[in-house]
């Protein structure tokens, strides 16, 4: 190869690696920018500790919307346990017994806050365990493909909730309709 044709290999070499790079950054950007627009969303709770041989465990957020847009949660994922899944229930009284409904999504209104709790809606984790002392990680995504990630405490069965001052019942003793 002469000179001119080496310089313009290198020349062309570099361009398509720039363009790639530059391709990537304005990606990598754009996904950036979405995961930033949950940043205005307080989000504080816990998970409760598994009973033994329970297949599933319990966990229960606090979402306030700062921004005075709602926002829709579409799911909740494990980003440490792929093989887990987070799912969104409720619980409502049917005949004088609780039963878990799952959820498709829950609206947080703009301005306004969620409280997940005992008896109503929760998270419903599966595919890990859930130990006391431990903590649960966390990857929130909401329905405009912003999503936050947040890192919870793991409580033992007898501990108090936070927020709400009082001692829950064990979750295993829903049923599910």
């Amino acid at each position: 190869m002469n000179r001119k044709t080496v310089k313009q290999k290198f020349a062309n070499t570099w361009a398509s690696h720039a363009l790639l790079l530059w391709c990537l950054c304005g990606f990598t950007s754009a996904v950036v920018a979405e995961t930033d627009s949950a940043a205005d969303i307080e989000i504080t709770g816990y998970a409760r500790e598994m009973p033994p041989g329970a297949p599933m465990g319990a966990a229960y957020l606090t979402l306030r919307e700062l921004s005075g847009h709602a926002r829709v949660l579409e799911r909740v994922e494990l980003p440490a346990y792929p093989q887990g899944s987070v799912e969104l229930h409720t619980t409502e009284a049917e005949a004088g017994v609780n039963r878990m409904r799952m959820l498709q999504e829950i609206t947080l209104p703009g301005g306004g806050a969620i409280e997940m709790r005992p008896g109503a809606a929760h998270l419903m984790v599966r595919g890990v365990m859930l130990k006391a002392g431990q903590s649960l990680s966390l990857r929130l995504v909401f329905a405009d493909g912003s999503a936050r990630e947040v890192t919870l405490p793991v409580r033992g069965l007898g501990e108090q909730a936070p927020e709400m001052g009082q001692e829950e019942a064990p979750h295993h003793g829903h049923h599910h309709g």
